[in-house]
């Protein structure tokens, strides 16, 4: 993993569609080159899939928050099975420190904000957060890159 592999996840986290001259343009290598690479990270499992991302806004989704929920019974796995059945529940992440759980998700209106709420609420004290916008979209961390350097 080099830092023409991160410049390459980059370019995909921003169009996951873009063809392989134009990620050749971005990362100053040739498209074979790029093709090479990119088939490289899906055979090593770095690159998943390919997915769309969506402005919940625009299918009726305005208001978007974050749960965190502290479990009455702490990794029960009925609780994660009934938290999957929930469909405005987008994300959930098993986490460590005082929530159990951080999920995200998205409603049409504040009523259905409080519906989910007391859904959720039902398997352990809840706190929730309205996403104002977002600071940083998703991105590769340029954390270890080969060698150390940036």
């Amino acid at each position: 993993m080099d830092r023409y592999d991160r410049m390459l996840l980059s370019a995909l986290l921003e169009n996951g569609r873009a063809p392989y001259a134009e990620l050749a343009r971005k990362v100053n290598l040739s498209p074979p080159a790029v093709a090479e690479r990119v088939a490289k990270l899906e055979a090593a499992g770095v690159i998943t899939g390919y997915q769309a991302n969506i402005d919940l806004s625009k299918i009726g989704l305005p208001i978007q928050c974050m749960i965190e929920l502290r479990l009455h019974q702490n990794g029960s796995q009925k609780v994660y099975d009934e938290l999957v059945k929930i469909p405005q529940l987008t994300e959930c992440f098993r986490v460590t420190g005082d929530p159990c759980v951080m999920m995200k998700g998205a409603v049409g209106s504040m009523t259905e904000l409080e519906e989910l709420i007391n859904r959720v609420a039902k398997f352990g004290f809840s706190k929730t957060s309205i996403v104002l916008s977002s600071a940083i979209e998703k991105r590769v961390p340029l954390g270890h890159i080969e060698g150390g350097n940036r």
